[in-house]
């Protein structure tokens, strides 16, 4: 099995998420899945501050990740 990459970008200080196909997004949009590092890296100079993870790196996100998340999704959704 060939490894696959995700781009993790930081949305606020101190909350990060994963790049998604979707807008607007929140903590539980999918990720985009990069088939090659190189679309990954390509991908991630969309942000000021990302990562490429390949899949053996990946965590869930704790329970302060996701409610930080959650509130930054109300917050664009009031703003947007």
């Amino acid at each position: 099995m060939s490894k696959r990459y995700l781009v993790l970008f930081e949305v606020d200080e101190g909350e990060w998420l994963y790049a998604t196909s979707e807008n607007p997004f929140t903590a539980q949009s999918k990720p985009l899945i990069f088939e090659t590092k190189g679309e990954a890296e390509a991908h991630l100079l969309r942000y000021n501050n990302a990562h490429v993870l390949d899949q053996d790196d990946i965590k869930p996100f704790d329970k302060s990740e996701l409610e930080r998340a959650k509130v930054r999704a109300s917050v664009n959704s009031k703003e947007g």
